[in-house]
């Protein structure tokens, strides 16, 4: 299947050219479909919003819409629809699978910090801190003012037991973004 997705006032306008024919002699279906993007409901800016919201929902027109981007994505394309199918995968319950394209996100954009705290999270889940602690590890590497990651490592800490780093953690987390509510709860929990 082929997906064109062109931009249009009101929505999104969708041509996917099903590639359904068992010969060279018949025409291939074409179904055009749009979507209002302007309506009452969820209001996405891009393709990538919209890539992103199916992700997390779990909803399977995210696979070719992401095969897609990868076969016919530009410069601008990058790391994105990798860390969707992460998403999608894990909404599914496939850890594995997950788990991969977590780590495709990573080796096609080491700086898209989401994909580690995502990858973390699923280790954490799986009680697999050890390993979850090496990823956050590395994000802290790339990125030592992202708050998130604090977060996590704090998290990874409380779930090892070792009470001063995750209080650490999350204190520095709350430093840099004060907004994490989690960090906040995660603090107090600690200090009772």
């Amino acid at each position: 299947m082929f997906i064109r997705i062109a931009p249009f006032i009101g929505g999104i306008f969708w041509v996917a050219l099903l590639s359904s024919c068992n010969n060279t002699n018949q025409q291939p279906e074409l179904q055009v479909t749009t979507e209002d993007t302007t309506s009452a409901g969820p209001s996405f800016t891009n393709i990538y919003d919209q890539a992103l919201n199916w992700a997390e929902k779990g909803d399977e027109r995210l696979l070719p819409l992401c095969d897609s981007l990868l076969k016919n994505g530009d410069s601008q394309t990058g790391a994105s629809p990798y860390y969707y199918l992460g998403i999608y995968y894990a909404e599914k319950g496939d850890t594995a699978r997950s788990i991969g394209f977590f780590d495709k996100t990573i080796v096609t954009d080491y700086n898209f910090l989401e994909a580690y705290i995502e990858k973390a999270a699923l280790l954490l889940a799986l009680k697999r801190s050890d390993e979850a602690k090496k990823e956050l590890e590395l994000l802290r590497d790339i990125a030592p003012t992202y708050a998130p990651g604090h977060y996590w490592i704090g998290k990874v800490a409380e779930a090892q037991h070792k009470k001063e780093i995750a209080i650490y953690h999350y204190r520095l987390a709350l430093s840099l973004d004060s907004t994490i509510v989690e960090a906040r709860q995660g603090l107090q929990r600690l200090e009772k």
